[in-house]
């Protein structure tokens, strides 16, 4: 199954976006990221600007677990979810799933406002006007020695875990047709 999903945090933003995409492609091997850009919080009082991105990634998990996994990992980055108002307060971390389905196709998926550029981005279908951040992600082996960096933030892009860099793995550039999806040929 095929997940959209987003992140959002607005306590010390680059290093927590930063990580859970880099423990995401370590466990899911392979995303594709909106570009990352800054926003003002929504549905909420605060000073505190927020990163946010999209994700598209590929998981034998159902929606219920790949949620709990979700929830693991804002709770390991400090998220207090037991708070009944944690949704109105500043975050480290919040991973959302918007949308399943088993083609990968969320070219017409509804989403928040402040992220319909985003998504319309990732299908080659508008600009982001949002101020973009560039982040450095650290792949590293099972081993812990550091194999890949990767700058991602500014563009739609492909993650792979370390994994998966050695392989041939063809890139795959979504399309806004229905179940149309380009492959590049290597």
């Amino acid at each position: 199954m095929f997940y959209l999903c987003s992140i959002g945090s607005n306590l010390d933003p680059n290093t927590h976006v930063t990580q859970v995409l880099e423990e995401l492609a370590t466990r899911f091997g392979r995303l594709q990221t909106s570009s990352v850009i800054s926003t003002k919080p929504v549905g909420m009082h605060s000073s505190h600007d927020f990163l946010n991105c999209l994700l598209i990634l590929e998981s034998e998990l159902d929606a219920t677990t790949l949620k709990q996994a979700f929830v693991a990992l804002e709770v390991a980055h400090g998220r207090d979810r037991s708070d009944p108002l944690c949704k109105v307060h500043d975050r480290p971390l919040d991973i959302d799933i918007l949308a399943s389905n088993p083609h990968g196709d969320f070219a017409n998926t509804l989403v928040d406002s402040y992220l319909t550029e985003l998504l319309a981005e990732l299908y080659g279908n508008g600009d982001v006007h949002d101020p973009k951040v560039e982040l450095q992600l650290h792949l590293s082996a099972e081993s812990g020695k550091t194999v890949h960096v990767q700058s991602l933030g500014l563009e739609p892009t492909t993650v792979r875990a370390p994994s998966q860099l050695g392989q041939s793995t063809p890139t795959i550039h979504l399309d806004a047709g229905p179940r149309h999806i380009t492959v590049s040929h290597q």
